[in-house]
């Protein structure tokens, strides 16, 4: 569904200003995870575990028994909140050095690779931070590896510290900005995070698109051109970026039109590319459903169960913790306990999903939704005014019966559902389908769902200045050059970015 705008919001001024941004975390992917945090003594109110949980906020300005830290105007809470990071024992004296140093640190049981680490202070008092901190990385023999001693000017800090197979990492802060201060550590990221704006970015191209009828799961992408003068993506840079880029890290990506930002969504690093010397770089950035293709489903049974519980069965083998979210009734579709074993979870997801008489995709909050295409209320209107070019009409190939195979039966045989709709004075084409998860009980309303669906072969392909507002399947109202309005439904929204946008669109009628 179209995502929530601003009443003032409007894509189609006659002039307007578009910006895309996005920010790329450089930071080993599971290493949050797999963190075992340690410290000195630390205060009453601290949690230390909250330094990993990827929250970087802390809940609130709180009283403290701090140098100017116990007010009673109103502006501090008494009582800290849930969110409360790290906090040391031992308070800087009137000079800020801490007698005894305080220090936090990070075991692994398993090498990790960080192009630097980036510390979050207490974002409620930006100006308490540290000024002086020691960090220090060692292998799993005890070897250190590196060290560096950097001094924060915020309460967002990072390091520029370069550091392969490491197994443990400290954070030793010898001096506080303000006398007579604790340390207050948010968050830790384990790499660190680059912001890329109308300044660095050349230009961008995205691709959505999807089947209706979950034909297939296509893997939204983005590919990136960026500014590559510090020579951070070049291979053979000893100090660049190349040997840190990993699997998971991620983008978060904004499209702003006249002042009104657009989340688009997550996606994850999967290829960087630039010529030796060269003055930009292509990073090119994938859903999640990119990666499921690499994880198998071993768990091959027998008999039925629910849609919600075999796409529960199926995520539990991915590391990503999704939230998986249903059309009403989805959820509690009965489909066959029957994924070949050794499928990849993005096509077992899709049997599914089709065996449901539905398709899926990954939002933008980065959920798993399983939804029933179907016409709407229009979310857009393409008018002549708003499209580069003007809609054409595409007539897609004639079919007129469904074979359906739903696996075979106890003696063998192929299990096959027809569905026909054929004119008296016409010639019999078949579209086939296979899928084992289809159940009896079900197999000819699939079969029936699935021939509506191909028989929709009219759908249209246009430019249109593009609205980032709009979701795969939202309706659109179309009108072509022969004024007709047309509704139709989304399949694909293909954004080009290079200080304007544009965007390359179908929808079926």
């Amino acid at each position: 569904m179209m995502v929530s705008v601003p009443t003032s919001y409007n894509p189609y001024t006659d002039t307007r200003r578009v910006e895309l941004s996005f920010s790329f975390g450089v930071v080993a992917p599971e290493a949050a995870e797999l963190a075992v945090p340690a410290s000195s003594a630390q205060s009453a109110v601290s949690r230390i575990g909250q330094t990993v949980d990827g929250v970087e906020q802390m809940s609130g300005d709180y009283t403290s028994l701090e140098k100017n830290m116990w007010v009673l105007d109103g502006s501090r809470e008494l009582y800290p909140g849930e969110q409360t990071g790290w906090n040391s024992a031992v308070l800087s004296g009137d000079d800020g050095v801490y007698s005894s140093a305080p220090y936090l640190e990070f075991t692994f049981p398993e090498n990790q690779d960080s192009y630097g680490f980036t510390l979050i202070f207490d974002d409620t008092q930006p100006e308490n931070h540290p000024a002086e901190i020691v960090t220090t990385a060692w292998n799993a023999n005890g070897a250190q590896l590196d060290t560096t001693t950097t001094r924060p000017t915020d309460y967002i800090h990072v390091i520029s510290l370069p550091t392969q197979d490491y197994r443990r990492v400290r954070f030793t802060f010898t001096k506080s900005a303000i006398p007579h201060r604790r340390v207050r550590v948010c968050g830790v990221r384990f790499g660190v995070r680059y912001d890329y704006n109308a300044d660095t970015i050349e230009g961008v191209e995205i691709r959505q698109s999807i089947s209706p009828f979950a034909e297939s799961l296509p893997s939204a992408e983005v590919e990136a051109t960026v500014d590559n003068s510090e020579q951070l993506y070049n291979m053979v840079n000893p100090s660049g970026l190349y040997a840190y880029l990993q699997d998971g890290q991620f983008m978060d990506w904004t499209i702003t039109v006249n002042g009104d930002a657009v989340y688009m969504g997550r996606a994850y690093f999967t290829t960087a590319e630039s010529e030796d010397g060269g003055l930009t770089a292509s990073i090119t950035f994938n859903d999640w459903l990119y990666v499921l293709d690499n994880v198998e489903y071993t768990g091959a049974g027998s008999g039925t169960w629910t849609l919600k519980a075999a796409v529960t069965a199926l995520l539990a083998k991915v590391s990503e913790k999704f939230t998986a979210v249903y059309d009403s009734g989805l959820d509690g579709v009965v489909i066959g306990n029957t994924v070949p074993e050794n499928t990849s979870i993005r096509e077992a997801l899709r049997l599914c999903a089709q065996a449901a008489m539905c398709t899926c995709y990954i939002d933008r909050s980065n959920a798993l939704h399983f939804t029933r295409p179907a016409l709407s209320a229009p979310a857009d209107e393409w008018t002549l005014d708003v499209q580069h070019s003007a809609a054409q009409i595409k007539v897609g190939q004639l079919y007129n019966s469904i074979k359906l195979t739903a696996g075979q039966s106890a003696d063998g045989e192929d299990v096959v559902y027809y569905s026909k709709n054929i004119a008296s004075d016409d010639i019999e084409r078949i579209y086939e389908v296979s899928n084992p998860c289809v159940t009896p009980a079900l197999g000819q309303q699939v079969a029936n769902w699935l021939l509506a669906w191909v028989q929709r072969r009219v759908s249209y392909e246009l430019t249109t200045r593009g609205n980032p507002a709009l979701d795969l399947l939202d309706t659109a109202k179309i009108d072509d050059v022969y004024g007709v309005n047309g509704n139709a439904i989304i399949t694909q929204l293909d954004y080009s970015y290079d200080g304007g946008l544009s965007c390359d669109a179908e929808a079926i009628r």
